[in-house]
Formats: C-alpha cells, structure tokens, sequence
C-alpha cells in the first residue's frame, strides 16, 4: 500500500493529510487562532473541589478553568487525612489554592473546559517516559515476538520508579537507539521538574511539539513512500527533525505547480465532503450524518426500492458497504464521543454478525481508541471513539446563526402566518389607516396571493390598508 503525507503551511493554517493508496484517510488543521494544548504541561491552581462530581476545577492560565477528574489524580495514601477513604475522594485529595503539576488530555470543547491529568506522560519517537507510573508496557500493535525483545530492553533501562511505553515505532529500533530516546526523555522530564519549582502562580512549564513535528513523531514510518511539502522551510525542519530521531529520509518533495499541493491531489475536494451531511454509495444507497449536542448519529438508507425476492441480500450488501464507508469517515472527520449507527434493518443474527465482523476489520487502521457494543434491541449499532479534537467539523464551521444549530428554520408559510397574525394585532392597537409592510419577496407573494386575493381578504378583516415593498 502506497502511504503518503502532504504538508500545506501558510501564515495562518497548517493542514496535513495522509493519503494510503492516493485516497485521503486522514486530515489534521493547526489554526493560528484556533492552536491545540492537548500534550501541554502547566502548573495549575485548584479553583474549586467539587465533592458531589468528584472532581476540581483548576486554574491553567489559560482563560477558562480546566477540568480534573479524582481519578487523573495521583497521590500517596500515607498522606490523605483520613487513610481510610478508598476509594479515593477529591476532597481528600486536593484543596483549594493547591498547586499542581497537570497535562491536558483534551482540548475545551464547546462549552466544557481543558481535561487533564497529573499522570504525566513525555512523548518520544520510540518510547514515552511515565514518571508517575511504575512497569513497561508495549504496543499491542507489534507481533509476540517483537514485543518480548522490546519489553526485556525496556525493563533493562527503565529508570526505577518510573514507568515506560514503548511504541509501534519501535519495531526493528536497536538498544542504542531506544536509549538515545530515553535520554531525551529524561532530560526534557529534568527541565519540566526544575521549571515547575520556580513558578508560584499558574503557568505553561512545557509546551507541545508543532502539530507536524508531533504527526512526524506519533505516526509517520519509514515505509511512507515520500512527503510532500509546499515549503522550503518545511523541509529543511522536517528533515532536521528526522535526523535528530535518527531517520534518513531523502523523499521529502517541495510541490511546485500552478495548482496548490492539496489541489493537485484532490484533496481540497475530500475535504469539502467530508463537511457534508450526506454521502452516497457506490451501491446507490447513501449515509446522514447527524452531529447533536450529545452524540453523533448516522442513518444508513439504501436509496431504492428493495422489497421483493433478493431484498435482504441489497440490504446486507449495503449495510456492508456502508460499514466500510462510516469505518473511513469517522477517521477522516475524527469523529469522537457518542456514535449511534441505525443500519438498515436486516432478515436476522447472522446479518448483524457478519456486518459487525466487517465494522471491526474496517476500524483496525484507526489509531484512535474506539469501542463497540452489540446491536441493541432496537437495531441500533452504539459505540465510542476517543474525542481528541473538535473534528473536522466544528475546526471549520460554525453555528449557523439563523437556526443556531437547529437544522431548521422557519418555514415561508410559517412566517407568512405569523405576520398575518402581526398585523391584526397592530390593527387593533394603532388607530393608523394604512400599514407600509417590508419583507422577502417570497413571503410577500404568499401575503399577496393568487390574483391579490390574499391581501384583499387580509385588508378587509383589518380594515386598513397595506403596501406591500419587497
């Protein structure tokens, strides 16, 4: 398969996309108005204790509190007031006005502030250095054999007290290598540690790497087939960036044509659909989706007509294909929380079976931890995905502010209705003879009527009389 990254910066944005086979299964926005603080380190100030949510509100500096739930909270049980309290309660654990050392795990989304955790975690190329975690773990993603090499080196150099993780990029990586990285690690941990120590007042102690360093960091492999940049600078700092983490990379392509970069892959296009609400299949059926408030709900249709002999197999070919397009359409969009999938409903188990056997195999590419739960009795698919970002989705649309986030509004005949009844009620309360009235063209045809009828009869109920200026 044919794996490649495309890296668009301007003065205000970043986009990034991987691209497998040329088709687009990812994208990734870094707005200079609009910058991510996931992986970032403050040093915070609890603001309130909240017993009843088991949880604090906490000062990061950075405008909005931040959110700390008991159980992103590390402590030592010789230290709580009463020893007795397990499970852990906030109140035992944190006080107001007490300083602590945070990182955010998800960024303020709509409403709700920054989530974080004081289980700090250092990222690196191969491994990531959890100083408050004791123990190795390895990626699940690499085979047995693999693993055990890796985990047996990992024991051999973990720091005592502190825990390691060793990634999928480490397949194949030598001891020398990984201790490199760790070293990294540790010295970036020691700053951290000194910086903190010298703030009395929240503040950032350690911010996270650019948004194309950390894609280079947490997903690009040496098998891409090239990287294609539209800036000199941005190969120069990638290729320095690959060379410090001991990575020759020699295809890194500066894009020079009259189209963009993202043009002349098509991906511009990719991305316009993905703001769509609908997206049809090859199949002739087509998929909505819906973002609400609380969760996200996609409607599979088949978009013809299927009653008859062969109808349950064009509604599990379907069901099937549609399986494979929301599987690619979640990654793509980063669609997280709350999913609900209504398939089309099928003859039986085994349908359902083979449907979320495919489900499954279609979702092993997504990096993202997602979770699925059976069919319910209503036929309905539910499941999870981690929410990390805002999603392609609200990153570039807003809130129409018409319907303000409805999906409807008015319709003509409503608002004609409406005005109707408007200019009744001024007619009893203005002794004026006639009323000057100024709306949409649309809506005065409706008010006017076939042949002026409409407006003749509204005329004579108020006995007064309306212009009509459109």
């Amino acid at each position: 398969m044919k794996k490649e990254m495309l890296i668009s910066s301007g003065q205000n944005e970043t986009r990034v996309a991987i691209l497998e086979s040329r088709r687009v299964v990812q994208l990734f926005f870094d707005r200079k108005n609009k910058k991510s603080i996931v992986g970032n380190i403050y040093l915070g100030k609890v603001k309130n204790v909240l017993p009843s949510l088991d949880a604090a509100f906490v000062d990061i500096g950075e405008g909005r509190n931040a959110f700390l739930y008991v159980n992103e909270v590390g402590f030592d049980e010789s230290e709580l007031e009463n020893s007795g309290d397990v499970p852990k309660k906030i109140q035992y654990v944190l006080k107001v006005n007490q300083m602590v050392l945070v990182q955010v795990t998800k960024d303020p989304m709509k409403t709700k502030g920054a989530r974080l955790t004081t289980f700090i975690s250092i990222p690196g190329r191969y491994m990531v250095l959890a100083p408050y975690n004791d123990g190795v773990g390895v990626s699940k993603k690499l085979d047995e054999k693999e693993r055990e090499r890796l985990r047996k080196l990992a024991e051999e150099m973990k720091p005592e007290g502190f825990g390691l993780i060793v990634r999928t990029a480490a397949r194949g990586v030598q001891q020398n290598m990984l201790q490199k990285d760790l070293k990294l690690l540790i010295k970036k941990l020691n700053h951290i540690s000194k910086s903190s120590l010298k703030r009395k007042k929240p503040a950032l102690i350690s911010e996270e790497q650019t948004m194309v360093i950390k894609i280079l960091r947490d997903i690009f492999t040496e098998d891409y087939d090239a990287i294609y940049v539209d800036k000199k600078a941005m190969k120069r700092d990638i290729g320095k960036y690959l060379n410090s983490i001991g990575i020759k990379f020699l295809n890194i392509i500066v894009h020079h044509g009259q189209d963009s970069l993202f043009e002349e892959f098509g991906t511009d296009d990719v991305i316009e659909g993905a703001l769509e609400q609908k997206i049809w299949l090859k199949s002739g059926g087509f998929i909505v989706v819906d973002h609400g408030e609380a969760m996200t709900t996609i409607d599979v249709n088949t978009g013809k007509y299927t009653s008859g002999k062969n109808s349950n197999q064009a509604i599990l070919r379907t069901n099937m294909e549609s399986a494979e397009v929301i599987a690619n359409q979640l990654r793509l969009r980063d669609i997280g929380g709350i999913i609900v999938i209504d398939f089309i409903d099928m003859a039986g188990e085994r349908d359902r079976n083979k449907v979320m056997k495919r489900f499954k195999q279609c979702l092993e590419t997504d990096r993202t931890k997602t979770e699925i739960l059976r069919f319910s009795k209503l036929g309905l698919m539910e499941m999870t995905r981690k929410n990390v970002s805002d999603g392609i989705l609200r990153t570039m649309c807003k809130v129409c502010p018409y319907c303000e986030g409805r999906g409807f509004i008015k319709s003509e005949e409503t608002i004609r209705l409406e005005i109707e009844r408007k200019i009744k009620k001024l007619a009893r309360e203005s002794n004026n003879k006639a009323f000057l009235l100024k709306m949409n063209s649309d809506i005065a045809s409706l008010i006017i009527g076939q042949d002026g009828k409409n407006l003749k009869y509204l005329e004579s109920t108020v006995k007064r009389y309306l212009a009509i200026q459109s």
